[in-house]
């Protein structure tokens, strides 16, 4: 009778010893959260009617926590009345510089950045490029300004909208923050 239970104790010990190898490694790999690590948001804006391109560049290299982050230029000044395209680079630099633009560009479709000028009336974000349903990604736009000189800030929100979350009702409040910086605008 030992015989005949024999295999069928060796497949049940080995089956429980793989079960147990196969949990222990699983616990030791880093997980994939889809979440990118950017310690930097550059916004270069380049007027449409010529003249030189404004950059504007948020960096926290220690993340949240730590040391505050830098805005370079502290103020950026841009001329009221005017129409500038703009575009978004997306990098991690807080262990060597990986350039995120094209990632975020890829995975469309589970990004989108929302802008919130204020006061309101500073000026106005539109959206140019789309992912591959058509929806809003926000890399590039073109920013009016208010032709009444004043100054604000913009603050810009990437979102990360995994699974279905965005959709054509998405707002800033779908989805994981990738990215939530304030820059101070001042139009003259």
């Amino acid at each position: 009778m030992n015989k005949i239970f024999r295999p069928y104790l060796t497949l049940a010990l080995f089956g429980s010893l793989l079960a147990f190898t196969s949990c222990d490694d699983h616990d030791h790999e880093p997980h994939d959260h889809e979440e990118e690590l950017i310690t930097t948001v550059m916004l270069t804006m380049t007027p449409q009617d010529g003249g030189q391109a404004v950059t504007a560049t948020y960096r926290d290299l220690d993340g949240d926590g730590g040391q505050d982050p830098v805005y370079t230029p502290e103020n950026v000044v841009l001329q009221a009345g005017k129409v500038y395209n703009t575009t978004i680079k997306l990098m991690d630099e807080s262990h060597h510089e990986e350039d995120l633009t094209a990632e975020i560009r890829e995975k469309g479709s589970e990004h989108q950045f929302f802008f919130e000028p204020s006061p309101a009336t500073l000026l106005t974000v539109t959206t140019t490029d789309r992912d591959s349903n058509g929806r809003p990604i926000g890399l590039e736009n073109t920013i009016q300004t208010s032709s009444n000189p004043q100054a604000g800030k913009l603050r810009v929100v990437l979102k990360h909208q995994p699974g279905g979350l965005k959709t054509d009702n998405s707002n800033i409040s779908t989805g994981g923050t990738d990215a939530d910086v304030q820059f101070n605008i001042t139009l003259q």
